[in-house]
């Protein structure tokens, strides 16, 4: 654990992360974030401002993939929970849990 994470240590802290980057794109006319972020166990995370629900899907796309271990393989997760569904006619949902 690194100094950062150790002094925010507290009992009534339950969970402690740092932003590395903050990313913006557009996708067809639509404006995507994303957030690379590590963890108090030293892993990669990511986020994405919204998800994408391709016209013959069911749902939108969230990927199960966590814990990376580098910031890349965190960016092109990001990138493939975006695009891997898109088709230009579905529909982007918003993350509600897009924070840090």
């Amino acid at each position: 654990m690194n100094w950062d994470f150790e002094l925010l240590a507290d009992k009534d802290v339950s969970e402690v992360k740092r932003l590395v980057n903050e990313y913006s794109m557009f996708v067809g006319k639509q404006r995507i974030g994303i957030k690379v972020y590590i963890d108090e166990n030293g892993f990669y995370q990511m986020k994405t401002s919204h998800f994408y629900q391709g016209k013959n899907n069911a749902g939108a796309y969230i990927t199960t993939a966590a814990n990376f271990e580098t910031e890349q393989e965190a960016l092109n997760r990001a990138k493939n929970q975006l695009l891997a569904f898109y088709d230009g006619q579905g529909i982007w949902h918003d993350n509600d849990d897009y924070y840090i």
